[in-house]
Order: C-alpha cells, then sequence, then structure tokens
C-alpha cells in the first residue's frame, strides 16, 4: 500500500519541480519553441543574416521596453514612451549632419527633461499617470510634428559616413544591439542591486508599506519616469539611424507593443512583481513573430490580426493572473 503512495509522492515531487521550471523559464521556453517553428517554416528564418536583421529590429523596442519596465514595477504607467521616441527620431534625423555623433547626448538630455516631466507631474503633483503621460504624449508629438513639418525627410547620403559604426557587427551582433544588451546588463545590475530599484519594488508592491518603511516615493517614480525617458529617447535615435530618416509617425503604435513585450516577460501591470532581465527574450520573441510572418509571405492584412492573436495567447500564458483583479492603473 505504500509504494502507490510513495509513487505518488514522487509524481507530485517531479510535476512541481516542472512547474517551477517553466514559470520560471517560460519566456525563454517560448522564445526557443517560436524559433524552432518558425524556422521550420520558412527555409530563410535559420540564416545568419535574418538573424541580424532581427536583433537590428530588436534594439530601439529592447531600450524603449527596458526603460519602460521600472515605470510598471511602481504600478503606473507611460504612455509617452512613443511620442519621445518619434520627437528623437526626427531630431537625429534632422540634425544628426550638423551635430554628428555628439547628438546623443543631446538625445540623453530630451530623456531626462521628458522623464523628469513625467516624474515630477506623477510624483509631485499627484496627478494619476494615465493622464499625466497621454498629455504629454500630445507635447512630444507636436514637437516632432513641428521640427519635421509633417512629413519624412532622409538623412542625406554625405552624412550616412557619421553613423557608419551603426550598421557594423560581430558575427550575428549588430552593435546597436550589442549597446542594447550593455544597457540591458546595466538596467538589471540597477533593479537587482541598488537601492533605488528595490525602492521601486516596494513601491510597485504597497505605497503605504513602502512611505511607513521611509522609503522616498516620489523619488523612486521619478527615477523610474527617468529611465524610461531615456530608454525611449534612445530608441528613437537607433530608429533613425536604422531608417536613415526622420519619421514623425514611427512611435505611434510602439508603445502598447513595448507594453505588451514587458507583460509578455511576465511583469505584472498592477506593479511590484517582474523582472527588466525577462525584456531581453520578450522582445525578440516579439519581433520574430513580427518580422516572421513577412518573411513567409502572410498578406499584409492578416499580419497583424495574426500576431495579434499570438501576442494574446502569449501573454496570457505568461501573465499573473490571480493579481489581475487587483490591478489599479494609479
Amino acid at each position: 500500500m505504500q509504494l502507490p503512495v510513495k509513487s505518488a509522492i514522487a509524481r507530485n515531487k517531479y510535476f512541481n519541480i516542472l512547474s517551477r521550471v517553466f514559470s520560471r523559464y517560460s519566456v525563454v521556453i517560448g522564445m526557443v519553441i517560436v524559433i524552432l517553428v518558425f524556422g521550420l517554416l520558412s527555409d530563410n528564418f535559420l540564416t545568419a543574416r535574418n538573424f541580424t536583421n532581427i536583433l537590428s529590429s530588436a534594439a530601439p523596442l529592447f531600450f524603449m521596453a527596458m526603460g519602460l519596465c521600472f515605470v510598471i514595477l511602481t504600478g503606473s504607467i507611460d504612455l509617452s514612451t512613443g511620442a519621445i521616441c518619434t520627437c528623437t527620431c526626427v531630431f537625429v534625423g534632422l540634425y544628426i549632419g550638423r551635430m554628428g555623433n555628439a547628438i546623443f547626448l543631446a538625445v540623453l538630455l530630451i530623456g531626462v527633461l521628458a522623464g523628469l516631466l513625467n516624474g515630477v507631474l506623477v510624483s509631485t503633483l499627484k496627478m494619476p499617470s494615465f493622464i499625466v503621460t497621454l498629455c504629454t504624449t500630445s507635447i512630444w508629438k507636436c514637437a516632432a510634428l513641428i521640427l519635421s513639418g509633417g512629413s519624412s525627410r532622409s538623412i542625406p547620403l554625405e552624412f550616412w559616413p557619421i553613423f557608419e559604426w551603426f550598421r557594423a557587427s560581430w558575427f550575428i551582433f549588430p552593435a546597436s544591439y550589442l549597446i542594447a544588451l550593455a544597457a540591458w546588463g546595466l538596467f538589471v545590475f540597477i533593479e537587482r542591486f541598488s537601492s533605488m530599484g528595490k525602492s521601486i519594488y516596494a513601491v510597485g508592491v504597497n505605497v503605504g508599506a513602502a512611505r511607513m518603511a521611509g522609503i522616498q516615493i516620489g523619488k523612486a517614480q521619478i527615477t523610474a519616469y527617468l529611465l524610461s525617458g531615456i530608454g525611449s529617447a534612445i530608441a528613437g535615435a537607433f530608429y533613425a539611424l536604422r531608417l536613415r530618416a526622420s519619421a514623425p509617425t514611427v512611435g505611434d503604435s510602439l508603445t502598447l507593443v513595448a507594453i505588451a513585450i514587458i507583460v509578455l516577460g511576465g511583469t505584472s501591470l498592477a506593479g511590484g512583481k517582474g523582472t527588466v532581465a525577462n525584456t531581453l527574450p520578450s522582445v525578440i520573441t516579439v519581433v520574430i513573430l513580427q518580422s516572421t510572418l513577412k518573411v513567409i509571405g502572410l498578406d499584409a492584412y492578416w499580419q497583424d490580426i495574426v500576431f495579434g492573436i499570438v501576442l494574446i495567447a502569449a501573454i496570457y500564458i505568461n501573465s499573473d493572473r490571480s493579481t489581475i483583479k487587483d490591478m489599479i492603473i494609479k
């Protein structure tokens, strides 16, 4: 009689181990499955050139998702990321010929100002993050339209040597992705090992308890928005160099894609749960889905439909449904 009981206990033990492994590494497992499936569907997928293109496409979104993840960890939201990205894309596209690579200092300054504006309005004036960032979205979109005159402009050919480094690659890794990977390491370090990273988590878990523990709520929120602004600004600069143009609509749909990437990585929209580290596999998964639907020749009208359906299913599998009923956008 004891053997069946021991067998059942052993099965439950192995099942629990497998469940924990799947829960912890589900994003990575999902990425591997996507690569294998699309590798079987297309002969051109598992090539070095295609992976280089995928990683190059992922780099700007990677920056945006990393920064935005900190805001979501605080339990807030930043809807202005796409507009900030658009503004810096237009700025870099128009002025890189005059400023050279020093323009990245101006890009960082724009990101800092945008992040500070959002952070101060949310933390100091106690305004809802949804409303604040919705309003600042209009500010940055209008700034981009004013700078560009409402139309895209190509970067003149004589200025291309200025950012020749951006087109360089090592094996399958483009320079843009390696820069994003270095930033990812820095952001993960901030999240896991700095006091500010712990404060951001604490604010997301419970603002009242964090305040009673002596954590500076405003400082944590401003820092989160600062990182989000910087990430979005760099993303816009990368898009300008990748497209070799100033595109005043490049970021219109990117905010929702970045949020989807973050949620796909297991970060809760309620705040306090998740990690910046998971943006690495989730952004690659999303970009693979987008690019492969084009590679296999699926009709353009169906690409967004299939992408949306697959993304909803993936997010459902990875999301923490136990906190959905308690989720409040602060």
